[in-house]
């Protein structure tokens, strides 16, 4: 589905969304004090990394934009902007409260007015490919959380419906695999690496995605 390469991924600081339990989507609500302070956590985490980014694409979105920013003070690499890694357009459902669109967070339920999971799949495919294989060395991809859903969709995985702000995932190719062709790691403070399941755990679904 996509190139096997080596790459990090990052969902953006707290926004003033997330800390009102609201659905963001398209909405472009900006990083909080907190979100900024999260960002700033990362700086050390991404100096320690052995293999260190070589680029960092991030959304058009601002919270995705000002993590990439504030995280690109201490690696000083090129910065690329890229719409086809925005949020799911959530339609009706942006602006409005978690609890109200349970059904969005659950599966791949289309929102009403918004964009299908198809479309968005398809997107998240274009645009992850076109940067992966633009980039010489692992790329990071500063984005959103219904990102990391939609990329787990693309290899008909049901992955959980919230991601943690600002944690870092590194994805090592592992070809072999043909439940998840790659090895998921998190880093952390201190220098801590901890292998993730997050992916491969994910119950496979009997609908593909796209």
């Amino acid at each position: 589905m996509l190139p096997a390469k080596h790459f990090y991924m990052i969902r953006h600081g707290e926004t003033e969304a997330n800390k009102a339990e609201i659905m963001a989507g398209s909405l472009d609500s900006p990083l909080t004090n907190k979100g900024r302070e999260q960002a700033k956590a990362v700086q050390n985490i991404v100096k320690s990394l052995k293999i260190k980014p070589k680029a960092i694409i991030h959304s058009h979105l601002s919270r995705a934009r000002d993590t990439a920013t504030i995280i690109n003070q201490v690696l000083n690499v090129p910065l690329h902007e890229d719409k086809d890694i925005a949020e799911l357009h959530a339609g009706d459902w942006e602006g409005v409260s978690y609890d109200e669109c349970r059904e969005l967070l659950k599966g791949w339920v289309t929102p009403p007015n918004g964009e299908s999971f198809s479309e968005f799949g398809k997107r998240i495919q274009r645009g992850k490919t076109y940067n992966l294989n633009k980039h010489n060395g692992p790329i990071l991809i500063v984005c959103h959380g219904g990102v990391f859903r939609g990329f787990g969709g693309l290899y008909n995985l049901m992955t959980p419906p919230m991601f943690k702000n600002c944690h870092l995932y590194e994805f090592k190719p592992a070809p072999h695999d043909k439940h998840f062709p790659w090895e998921v790691w998190t880093h952390e403070v201190d220098n801590i690496k901890k292998r993730s399941t997050i992916f491969h755990d994910s119950e496979v679904s009997k609908v593909p995605m796209i």
